[in-house]
């Protein structure tokens, strides 16, 4: 029964690690697009050699409009990394379990097989202690 709990604790293990993949990806997406709207965000305050006030109130309303987006990627790339962090911790916690788990297993592995020689031996022992008796005897 307990090997039938590893097995079902070495999947969960399984899947937190895919899990965990798949939040790194979607962490370092969310930091991606952080860095492609600061970028743009750059690209937007240069001025332009010449330069037409329309378009530089375009430029202005745009670079705002892009700053709030910037922020709002930095929350989501934070709470793309705090969700990343959480999951690392269920990944370490449950590592930890299926290790202490698979050493009582093998411990208990282990003690039956030494247990199951030291009856075989009592029984060689008594076969001998018989055999020498009937033996003496006759």
């Amino acid at each position: 029964m307990l090997k039938r709990y590893l097995t079902l604790q070495q999947q969960r293990l399984n899947d937190l690690g895919k899990e965990r993949l798949r939040l790194r990806e979607q962490a370092d997406k969310e930091a991606q697009r952080v860095r492609s709207l600061q970028e743009l965000q750059e690209r937007l305050q240069r001025r332009p050699e010449r330069y037409h006030s329309l378009l530089l109130q375009n430029q202005l309303r745009m670079g705002q409009q892009v700053q709030h987006l910037v922020e709002s990627q930095q929350q989501q790339s934070a709470l793309a990394q705090l969700d990343l962090a959480h999951h690392e911790t269920q990944l370490r916690r449950e590592f930890g379990r299926v290790k202490g788990l698979q050493q009582v297993v093998a411990r208990r592995d282990t003690e039956a097989q030494h247990k199951a020689e030291s009856l075989a031996q009592r029984q060689l022992d008594e076969l001998a202690t018989r055999r020498f008796l009937l033996n003496s005897k006759g």
